[in-house]
């Protein structure tokens, strides 16, 4: 009888839902629409990264609040420990803040420049001034261009915003998101046709500080499954 009784306990103790295990962790990202922004009207989170995430809640039993933040802070968030995870272009400088992890998607970088400007090459960019988001590296080649003078912005909209006021000259960052947000505006017919520079890795990276660094494996696992299966790239086309 007790062995029939230790058998059953055992049993019992493996078909637990996974929710009773569940922890509670903070993602943050940057707010840069189709990426992560919240809906006017509604205020409910949309775009890739929260799709992502909702996915991976799905796949692992965990429950994971989502911070959207400007490029600048994200850093912050995750050294003073506020924040769990991050999954944004990953940095070498990062690294003592943040354990590297799987790679989500692949942003295209390009710059995007306003009405009465080509950009048909790279040697275009030269002697213009260009839009950039503080602390974002868009490429050895072109960080270090002293031919280019970077305006350090907070987010796209303040280098939109500038561009339509002839104050610079082009935007430059993630194609998709900056042309998402100047047709937002209605802004389409004040700029140009984007020069591509390549793409930047999108990765998990969670925190050196978080509690919960141990789940990091379990996150990995569920976004290898996600690329074999398709989600990923479905995901991609949604958005």
């Amino acid at each position: 009888m007790r062995t029939t009784l230790a058998k059953l306990m055992v049993v019992g103790s493996l078909t637990l839902p996974i929710s009773a295990y569940a922890r509670d962790l903070n993602f943050v990202t940057i707010e840069a629409a189709p990426w992560a922004s919240a809906d006017r009207k509604t205020g409910e989170q949309v775009g890739l990264f929260p799709a992502v995430v909702r996915e991976l809640e799905r796949r692992t039993g965990h429950r994971i609040a989502i911070s959207l933040q400007p490029f600048a802070r994200i850093d912050h968030e995750l050294e003073s420990g506020r924040q769990d995870c991050t999954i944004i272009v990953w940095t070498e400088e990062r690294d003592r803040i943040v354990v590297k992890g799987e790679l989500v998607s692949n942003h295209e970088i390009g710059a995007i420049p306003r009405k009465g400007i080509r950009l048909d090459r790279y040697e275009d960019l030269q002697g213009k001034t260009v839009s950039v988001l503080r602390g974002l590296s868009l490429g050895d080649r072109f960080d270090n261009d002293s031919a280019i003078r970077k305006d350090l912005d907070t987010d796209y909209l303040m280098g939109i915003t500038k561009a339509t006021h002839n104050r610079l000259d082009a935007v430059a960052g993630a194609t998709h998101t900056i042309q998402f947000l100047i047709k937002e505006e209605g802004l389409t017919d004040e700029f140009g046709p984007p020069l591509k520079l390549g793409s930047i890795p999108l990765v998990l990276q969670c925190a050196r500080k978080s509690p919960n660094l141990d789940l990091m494996p379990a996150f990995g696992r569920a976004i290898r499954e996600m690329w074999a299966d398709g989600t990923l790239d479905r995901l991609e086309k949604a958005y």
